[in-house]
């Protein structure tokens, strides 16, 4: 009877983690694809009250998207662009680059702003370039990183008109979990 109720204990424990799994996963929409180095469907959870645009798409090389709360002008926007970059070998990602691949990089964010960067990582290790705008722009912040030779940057920022734009470190943290949550889920074609 023991050894009975211990297993229907463990079943009905089984059934409720893949209940749990399957609606988180039934959470996170399509929000674009890319078709060069393999086919990937790019998957997001959208954050509460949130909706997401697309902005522009070259079919299968690069896609740009918004996510915005329509209802919130005060709320952070994210923009999202993926595209291919010819000179990343597919399979390389940020964690791959030597310090000067990676000094190239900053660069080209240093270019034009004043600008404060630093690294941190997804929840799940990603290695994310992080370009922080210091001067006296509108606040927003840069998040960058390579998957399979794709870039993907993220931008963190306001809308015009927003009565207080300053980023806060729980909005970027939500930025961060959104990457985090963002899948490149592999397809056939």
């Amino acid at each position: 009877m023991k050894k009975m109720l211990a297993l229907l204990t463990a079943l009905a424990l089984m059934l409720t983690c893949a209940a749990a799994f399957a609606e988180g996963a039934e959470e996170k929409q399509e929000i674009g694809t890319v078709r060069v180095n393999g086919a990937f469907s790019l998957k997001a959870k959208i954050p509460e009250g949130y909706v997401y645009h697309t902005l522009d798409m070259e079919e299968g090389v690069s896609f740009t998207g918004q996510v915005t709360n329509p209802d919130d002008i005060n709320a952070p926007t994210m923009l999202i662009n993926v595209y291919l970059n010819d000179s990343i070998e597919p399979g390389v990602r940020l964690n791959d680059l030597t310090e000067e691949e990676l000094k190239n990089i900053e660069a080209t964010f240093q270019a034009d702003n004043e600008v404060s960067i630093t690294y941190t990582e997804t929840h799940l290790g990603t290695k994310l370039l992080q370009v922080t705008e210091v001067g006296d722009d509108p606040d927003w912040v840069d998040f960058y990183s390579i998957y399979e030779g794709y870039e993907i940057e993220m931008i963190l920022g306001f809308q015009p008109g927003a009565e207080n734009p300053v980023l806060t470190d729980e909005m970027i943290g939500k930025a961060i979990q959104f990457l985090t949550d963002l899948d490149f889920v592999k397809t056939e074609e």
